[in-house]
């Protein structure tokens, strides 16, 4: 374990199948590596690791809600866990991995994080609702995948899906083919399926699987948005390509109490 930051631990995982980085702050997974391979994740090297702030790169964990609070909008967006301390519930390893589960409850409401580290790369957060009446959740895994040129990059398999373009006023629109990059990109898809991220420049494709989850959120800040954000270097955007498993605000799933909700995605390389 290391601290880049007095007070702020990050579990660093050192095994035969990868090498990982992992921040008590979030459960946030900041580096997944198989060997044999580049790193697969983005973090930016002007992340803040202090207590309240997000880590900008790897996966930041939204929840209990994505974007803005759907009725508060003075809540902050993507929910409340992403600046806190969890707590390390297990940590355990075998021939296949190491596996983290991380904790944290509040109220009426708990999540666990689960992420198993080792050929394959998989993050899975469980919504336990304690209260006594049903509670509304939606939220995301906010991966930040690595790529060459953002230029060069595509997404595959959203083909006819519909989403809602979130750039300026939000309009209903349909995929048609590849999903490429020549500015801004913030998209909801509708869609359960996979998706694979193309990068041409260093021949590398990315499968990215998911469970629980009705929506794709792709996002690329792109040239000013990026240098409108003080933990991202201006020209960082063309090194990454956020695609998400998430639950979005309309598609919000309904926890009835005692029960739970699983949300996944599980990263690998073709």
């Amino acid at each position: 374990m290391t601290e880049p930051e007095t007070g702020y631990p990050v579990f660093e995982i050192s095994h035969s199948k990868c090498s990982a980085r992992v921040a008590l702050h979030g459960a946030h997974v900041m580096s997944w590596r198989p060997v044999g391979h580049e790193e697969v994740l983005y973090l930016s090297p002007d992340a803040v690791f202090q207590e309240g702030t997000p880590i900008r790169g790897g996966i930041p964990v939204c929840w209990p809600w994505f974007n803005r609070h759907p009725n508060d909008p003075a809540l902050p967006s993507h929910g409340l866990v992403r600046g806190r301390f969890w707590e390390l519930l297990y940590a355990g390893s075998d021939a296949s991995g190491v596996t983290l589960l991380f904790g944290v409850q509040d109220g009426s409401w708990n999540a666990q994080l689960r992420v198993q580290a080792g050929e394959q790369l998989e993050v899975t957060l469980i919504s336990q609702n304690e209260s006594k009446a049903p509670i509304r959740v939606s939220g995301a895994l906010h991966t930040y995948l690595a790529v060459s040129d953002i230029r060069k990059a595509r997404v595959t398999n959203l083909d006819d899906c519909p989403y809602i373009d979130m750039v300026g006023t939000p309009s209903l629109r349909t995929q048609a083919g590849d999903l490429t990059f020549a500015g801004e990109v913030d998209r909801i898809y509708d869609s359960t399926e996979h998706t694979t991220l193309v990068d041409d420049v260093s021949a590398r494709t990315v499968l990215i699987e998911k469970n629980g989850s009705p929506s794709t959120v792709v996002w690329n800040p792109w040239v000013d948005k990026a240098a409108a954000l003080a933990d991202l270097p201006d020209a960082d955007y063309q090194r990454f390509c956020c695609i998400e498993a998430a639950i979005a605000n309309n598609r919000a799933a309904t926890v009835m109490p005692g029960c739970s909700q699983i949300l996944a995605t599980r990263i690998s390389l073709l």
